[in-house]
């Protein structure tokens, strides 16, 4: 007896286990503003590494690339692609005085999609692990099985719930703060004073912050890792990290929060 194709790929989906992968869907929208003054100060641009980078073989002047992990709306109806790369490099590697670990800066400056590159001036707001990124992908606990991606409900980086595509998304104290969309969410960024991390910039609309909560500020589950500076101050856009340990690395796939920095 012959089986459909069609027949056989629902029969592998209803019996899959309840593991949510978000992709992003390849929708050709509007094109990418054309210089980074048309980006609005304040906007989130969350990014996944492509490549891991080793502190022990980090070099000054060492290129880093990364991908654009959520469509970024602009306004308008604009948006930065998602899958867009986004380019920059190493500034310098130090060793601390004492021995006790290394010093990283590094920045990511421009934006790449369909050959045009954009140059951008971002500072960081939070980094997480591939570990953290791919946990804040699986269904929650209680998922059917067979729910299909996206539609099941996760919890954030930073304690967010979204609940699934087209769902809303509250935060830790139940208030929604967004929604769920394919590939991540759109939420409106949240202040984190604790950590150090600002609120609305210039304006208030919804953001895609992809796998990370509303007020994600900081490091996630990369133990021996701290930010030393942002990027925010002077220097602007340089990002410094400490790392413990000199055999430390950035996974590919560690996920991470950039911010477009204001004018000065």
């Amino acid at each position: 007896m012959w089986i459909s194709c069609d027949r056989l790929a629902l029969t592998v989906l209803l019996f899959a286990l309840p593991f949510v992968w978000w992709h992003e869907p390849e929708v050709h929208g509007a094109p990418m503003r054309e210089n980074s003054a048309m980006i609005p100060a304040g906007t989130v641009i969350p990014i996944r590494l492509d490549k891991p980078i080793s502190v022990k073989d980090a070099k000054r002047g060492q290129a880093i690339e990364a991908k654009i992990a959520q469509a970024v709306p602009l306004p308008d109806g604009e948006k930065i692609p998602f899958r867009a790369t986004i380019k920059g490099s190493i500034l310098s590697v130090e060793t601390d005085t004492d021995g006790s670990g290394m010093k990283v800066t590094l920045k990511f400056d421009q934006l790449e999609d369909h050959k045009e590159a954009v140059p951008i001036v971002t500072y960081l707001r939070a980094i997480a692990s591939r570990r953290a990124v791919q946990t804040a992908q699986l269904a929650h606990s209680g998922a059917d099985i067979g729910t299909p991606n996206g539609w099941a409900d996760t919890v954030q980086i930073g304690g967010d719930v979204r609940f699934g595509n087209g769902g809303a998304v509250r935060n830790r104290a139940k208030e929604q703060v967004g929604k769920g969309v394919a590939g991540g969410v759109l939420v409106h960024v949240s202040a984190n004073p604790a950590l150090g991390c600002d609120g609305p910039i210039e304006s208030d609309d919804l953001q895609a912050l992809w796998v990370f909560s509303s007020d994600a500020c900081g490091v996630y589950d990369l133990k021996g890792i701290k930010i030393v500076h942002t990027g925010k101050s002077l220097p602007v856009s340089e990002i410094t990290l400490h790392f413990e340990k000199d055999d430390a690395k950035l996974e590919a796939g560690t996920g991470m929060l950039l911010r477009i920095a204001s004018k000065p």
